[in-house]
């Protein structure tokens, strides 16, 4: 499994992925029934006892989600703002601890109206995929993820949710060109 990553796999997927055909020593042949259910065996095991664990994970492509690109948000954190609230925080504790964990949430939590009130058609705008916190970067402190029907709505999500949230000091949006990570669940071609 580990030599399939960064890609991830559904089950039916690695039953018939390139690493698990050559750990049984088969070149371009499938596996027998036999080598399918000791694997799926094995797997389930896994799975049971959480050594590995299935998501469920929207596909892009598929025509009930309808979300095939992919984006992400670079956003900048005004620290100085962010250290005075805090400052000021600590002598009364009240209310959430500001730090970027909470910017984090609070992008979240205003995500999903946002979503509710921008449905294209009955279908979503946008997805949240991950929001990451980065240490060790002078250009952005928060990447975002996201899966999107239209460049247009990724760019309004970020004008309209991410920049208004406190403590924000700019974003820098960029549309993935090819992903060749996870998750690809994308059908064979």
């Amino acid at each position: 499994m580990a030599a399939e990553f960064p890609r991830l796999h559904d089950r039916q997927s690695f039953l018939d992925s390139a690493a698990l055909k050559a750990w049984y020593e088969k070149e371009g042949e499938t596996l027998s029934d036999n080598e399918r259910q000791a694997v799926t065996r094995a797997l389930s095991r896994l799975v049971s006892d959480g050594s590995i664990s299935e998501v469920l994970w929207p596909s892009g492509h598929a025509d009930k989600v309808q979300l095939p690109e992919q984006g992400m948000i670079a956003v900048s954190v005004n620290l100085g703002s962010l250290r005075e609230e805090r400052l000021a925080w600590e002598a009364q504790r009240e209310g959430p601890e500001p730090s970027q964990e909470r910017i984090v949430t609070e992008i979240i939590t205003r995500t999903r109206p946002w979503i509710d009130a921008n449905l294209d058609g009955g279908k979503l705008p946008l997805l949240l995929v991950n929001a990451s916190i980065i240490h060790g970067s002078n250009a952005f402190d928060i990447l975002i993820s996201a899966q999107y029907r239209n460049p247009y709505n990724l760019l309004r999500y970020t004008r309209e949710v991410v920049q208004v949230a406190p403590h924000v000091a700019g974003t820098h949006t960029m549309l993935v060109a090819q992903n060749y990570g996870f998750p690809d669940f994308a059908a064979k071609r």
